[in-house]
């Protein structure tokens, strides 16, 4: 059985990675770049304000940091650190067989040797899950911010630096993280700030 899915997380990876054309490899790029979020943060920081007061915007923006941190230490530490699962593009079996982004000529993109999970699904899977109840009174906000959560996790795969399990596993435990945070860390100080 292990062997199976394994077989079905390669040929799914492998079908990803060779969709590609230049644009595409630059969209993936700059989606799976750090600094796209910036600007999601501030769009962000916008819409809790024309919700809430300066007080509880900040509240949540704080939350929002330390959720995030919180998924990418965990991802990092209790997950990749300690299954050491070799990232496609570092193993041997696959890494002759993938493309990769050309940071510049001769230097491909390849991320860290262990991949499982992926902290960018992690972390924004985290994100979504703690914050979209925020944006209720803005359904294309709260679909718009899946829409993006799920394009960077597809940009990993594309770009040959995760198995779609690290992808899907590293979703699942963002949005575990984000729930737990929202319902039982955080919802006692959240109703105080109503």
């Amino acid at each position: 059985m292990i062997d199976f899915l394994q077989r079905i997380d390669r040929g799914l990876l492998l079908r990803i990675n060779q969709m590609n054309a230049p644009w595409l490899d630059e969209c993936m790029w700059v989606l799976s770049s750090k600094w796209i979020n910036f600007p999601l943060a501030i769009l962000v920081l916008l819409l809790l304000k024309r919700q809430f007061s300066w007080k509880k915007t900040s509240l949540i923006f704080l939350l929002v940091l330390v959720i995030v941190t919180f998924a990418d230490s965990v991802s990092t530490h209790l997950f990749k650190d300690v299954f050491e699962r070799l990232r496609p593009s570092h193993d041997p079996l696959l890494n002759e067989s993938l493309r990769y982004y050309m940071i510049t000529p001769g230097n491909p993109y390849l991320g860290g040797q262990f991949g499982f999970v992926s902290s960018h699904a992690a972390n924004l899977a985290a994100l979504f899950a703690f914050i979209f109840p925020y944006f209720k009174k803005y359904p294309l906000v709260v679909y718009g911010l899946g829409c993006y959560v799920f394009l960077v996790a597809y940009s990993r795969i594309y770009l040959g630096v995760h198995f779609p399990s690290d992808v899907v596993c590293g979703a699942l435990l963002g949005l575990f993280i984000g729930w737990v945070f929202r319902k039982h860390i955080f919802a006692k100080l959240l109703e105080k700030w109503d």
